[in-house]
């Protein structure tokens, strides 16, 4: 992989991060020149396609394709942090408009073309492995139709309606619980064979059909939430009890394995990212109450924990996990650990303070004193942590690292049931 990838992911991830220290300063002082809604596009898009998509991209550049194919990649992946960029300067200047729209569009564009190109050209040797990273890419395409649906409903007044809403639910439901959550276990499960654990195909199969429908099923509460049909809220229950059950299944499959990681004291992001999966899939559990389920889609700092939960909790302390076992950090070093151990008190922090205003929100209790302020001051640890982790890519490695690298990580798999 090439270094300055990683490091032009990151740096989307700062910069996604200080939009959203912004947006919370803004809470706190008046910030006359800046539209909040504006920001927070741009906040949203850099950090789902600038970071997570731009980081999956490396993985999988990495991980899955064979030398000699992946020459080519390159300039589809310039173009496509290209798109990053435009979305990254016009979202806080114009919001939705014709600039911002149509980066957002040749982005989505060029991830149809990496898709193609990576089904065509990956080498991936263990079918679990290919069948989770070829689900992945096609809920990744799936997804977007949420967003083409968006200019006709917008022309023809739609916009206000119901069906505007749903589609761009559709859209973030198939990013976080397919294309992200699908990608990460792919590279879970590729990480632990590259490490002689055996995986069983009768268990996997069960895992993989289990979490597949699940999947489907859980954007029921969606559907719910805008037609008010009691047919989706039961179909959403079902989902939720076939995700707890495919999590149940993928612990089973990989206990192990995941045994092992888990008492390394080097894998502190790998437990960190694991947990946040165990505990985002039962907070999502939840909503089988009706309660529950009405708080998850109508109290803001409940909905902003969430998708924290996700992106940073499970989805980018693996990242950083998948990064740091290619060589890209020294995790023995104390500027790795201050680093980690920062954004670890970041995202706790806030997400107990978001939670708890949810639930003072929800009991009808108000705010908590110096709300704001303290979200705020906490928030500055996760772009502090993430600068700190570009500076540790920074460092050189030495011949003799490389070669540890190497011998460590990129051993043949042939420990396959």
């Amino acid at each position: 992989m090439k270094k300055f990838w990683i490091l032009l992911s990151f740096s989307n991830f700062l910069i996604a991060a200080l939009f959203g220290l912004i947006l919370r300063a803004a809470f706190v002082w008046e910030i006359d020149w800046m539209e909040y809604r504006n920001l927070l596009h741009a906040h949203s898009h850099v950090a789902m396609l600038g970071w997570v998509y731009m980081g999956i991209y490396a993985l999988i550049y990495s991980r899955f394709l064979p030398e000699p194919k992946r020459k080519s990649y390159s300039s589809l992946f310039w173009l496509t942090q290209i798109t990053v960029i435009g979305m990254m300067l016009s979202f806080p200047l114009q919001g939705y408009a014709a600039i911002s729209i149509s980066f957002s569009s040749l982005h989505i564009l060029a991830s149809y073309v990496f898709c193609f190109r990576i089904w065509k050209d990956q080498q991936i040797s263990h079918p679990a492995v290919k069948k989770m990273l070829g689900a992945s890419l096609v809920f990744l395409i799936l997804s977007t139709l949420g967003v083409w649906v968006l200019g006709p409903l917008a022309v023809s007044g739609g916009r206000n309606t119901a069906l505007y809403q749903v589609a761009i639910q559709f859209y973030l439901h198939f990013q976080f619980h397919g294309w992200f959550t699908f990608a990460i276990l792919a590279f879970l499960l590729d990480t632990m064979l590259r490490r002689n654990w055996k995986i069983k195909d009768r268990l996997f199969a069960r895992f993989f059909t289990v979490f597949l429908v699940a999947t489907f099923l859980t954007f029921g509460l969606v559907l719910y939430w805008a037609y008010g049909n009691i047919s989706f809220w039961w179909l959403n229950n079902l989902g939720l009890l076939l995700q707890l059950i495919g999590l149940g299944l993928f612990l089973q499959m990989g206990w192990e394995g995941l045994r092992k990681q888990l008492n390394s004291r080097e894998n502190l992001a790998f437990r960190f990212g694991l947990l946040s999966w165990i505990i985002k899939t039962g907070i999502q559990t939840l909503v089988i109450f009706p309660e529950a389920a009405a708080s998850a889609t109508t109290i803001r700092p409940l909905m902003m924990g969430f998708i924290h939960l996700t992106v940073l909790g499970f989805v980018s302390a693996f990242m950083i996990y998948f990064f740091s076992t290619l060589g890209y950090f020294r995790t023995k070093s104390n500027p790795f650990m201050l680093a980690l151990t920062l954004f670890v008190s970041g995202f706790v922090f806030t997400e107990i303070l978001l939670f708890t205003q949810g639930l003072f929100y929800w009991m009808h209790w108000g705010q908590l004193p110096f709300y704001h302020e303290s979200l705020f001051a906490l928030s500055t640890l996760l772009p502090l942590s993430i600068l700190l982790f570009i500076l540790q890519i920074n460092t050189k490695k030495t011949p003799m690292d490389k070669i540890k690298v190497a011998k460590k990580y990129f051993q043949p798999n042939t420990h396959f049931l």
